[in-house]
């Protein structure tokens, strides 16, 4: 098992594939477990690193109550300089996304490309969340259904049909090895509500993609068009039918738009 020590701990990552490196970044309370493959999938194409964000998964250092954005993207760098990696690419998703956002600010000329799935910033006004979300998933946590309610608002209801039992129980599995992180969560809600790209990646020169599927039922879609209206450099992306969990059903549609993004080649 590959762990990078830190202040108080340390920090799982895992590093999969040949060639150029790909850094990709989970979203909220879900460690690397939960890419349920597609990370294996991008290994065909790239190099690919994943990370259990600090308080998540196999990573042993807790995420402090003042840990913000920033400190995430500062574990993630320490992995990359451990493991020598000078230019990557990153893809993060909804709260990956944020710390991807916060690399490329501190690492300009690092960065090779910067995708970004289903994400968002304190940027502007809007519902960075969809409202009823939380409250759904706070109802279904005290009756004892939160990953059903969860399932329901990640992922779209075509996938769920074809793939919903076998989803559930690789959670399930995830769940049973790892328990669910609610302190870690709550900490990460904490820090992505200041979380804020104006500014700072004008420095950059490397591509910005935003991403987002057309069935999100967790974070609106707007937050997609409002990121790539405060970057003049950046494209959008809609896959169709695609959920919050953009990769699950959609992996092959999202693997070809991140290959083609990147200039990567088989």
């Amino acid at each position: 098992m590959a762990l990078l020590e830190r202040e108080d701990g340390k920090i799982f990552y895992q590093v999969q594939g040949e060639g150029e490196p790909l850094l990709m970044l989970r979203g909220l309370g879900r460690s690397s477990r939960y890419w349920l493959g597609f990370d294996k999938l991008m290994a065909n194409y790239f190099q690919v690193i994943t990370i259990d964000q600090r308080g998540l998964g196999r990573s042993t250092q807790d995420m402090g109550w003042t840990d913000d954005i920033d400190t995430l993207a500062d574990d993630c760098l320490a992995v990359l300089d451990h493991l020598s990696i000078k230019k990557f690419h990153i893809f993060g998703l909804s709260l990956g996304g944020m710390i991807a956002t916060a690399m490329a600010a501190k690492r300009p000329t690092a960065v090779l490309s910067l995708a970004i799935a289903a994400s968002s910033s304190a940027d502007y006004y809007g519902f960075r969340l969809h409202p009823l979300a939380l409250p759904k998933l706070l109802i279904a946590l005290r009756a004892g259904k939160f990953q059903d309610a969860l399932m329901e608002l990640v992922v779209p209801p075509t996938v769920l049909r074809s793939w919903g039992p076998e989803i559930q129980s690789s959670w399930q599995e995830i769940l049973d090895k790892e328990g669910f992180p609610l302190t870690t969560v709550i900490k990460q809600l904490r820090a992505s509500l200041t979380h804020r790209i104006r500014d700072r990646l004008e420095s950059g020169t490397y591509p910005v993609l935003f991403v987002h599927g057309s069935m999100d039922s967790f974070v609106p879609q707007a937050n997609s068009s409002q990121l790539n209206r405060h970057i003049a450099r950046s494209k959008l992306a809609i896959i169709k039918g695609a959920g919050h969990e953009i990769a699950l059903g959609y992996e092959h549609e999202l693997a070809k738009l991140l290959r083609t993004f990147t200039s990567a080649k088989a």
